[in-house]
């Protein structure tokens, strides 16, 4: 009798396995497509966050040049000088590819110091650039515009 019972024991504990492996199974199918769209959310934020990195900097370095080349030649303040002498040379591959991309320097150029303002745009789509998100699974490319600002004081 004792084996009989074993043998039961062992059935149960089988069928138990079977059932554990059928549940992980099933969970699976639901975990592993959320893992994914995390994973690609999290890489879609990372590249978001370097574009946004590269705008900061052009933004900043522009302001600078500009506000600098204002104090030598006050003509700075015409968008053609602008495009030639500081836009047309700020360059970033699929991130900044045309000096559209920059808005007009406001300069204060009445004051002690002379503050000058840039500001830039990425807008996948345009100006050649690639669409962003290069996947657009929930169809968000048209409205993702990044932007950044930066103001330069001379003193």
């Amino acid at each position: 009798m004792k084996i009989q019972v074993g043998r039961k024991y062992v059935r149960r504990g089988i069928r138990a396995k079977g059932a554990v492996i059928a549940e992980t199974a099933a969970s699976m199918l639901v975990l592993v497509p959320v893992l994914f769209l995390i994973l690609f959310a999290v890489a879609q934020g990372a590249q978001a966050y370097a574009i946004n990195s590269v705008l900061n900097q052009a933004a900043r370095q522009a302001a600078r040049e500009i506000a600098l080349k204002y104090l030598d030649d006050p003509g700075m303040s015409n968008r053609d000088s602008q495009d030639q002498y500081v836009y047309d040379n700020i360059r970033t591959a699929g991130i900044l590819v045309d000096s559209g991309q920059f808005d007009t320097a406001e300069i204060e150029g009445t004051g002690d110091p002379i503050t000058c303002t840039v500001t830039v745009h990425y807008k996948g789509g345009e100006y050649g650039l690639p669409p962003f998100p290069q996947f657009d699974v929930l169809n968000l490319g048209d409205a993702f515009h990044l932007s950044a600002t930066s103001t330069f004081k001379t003193e």
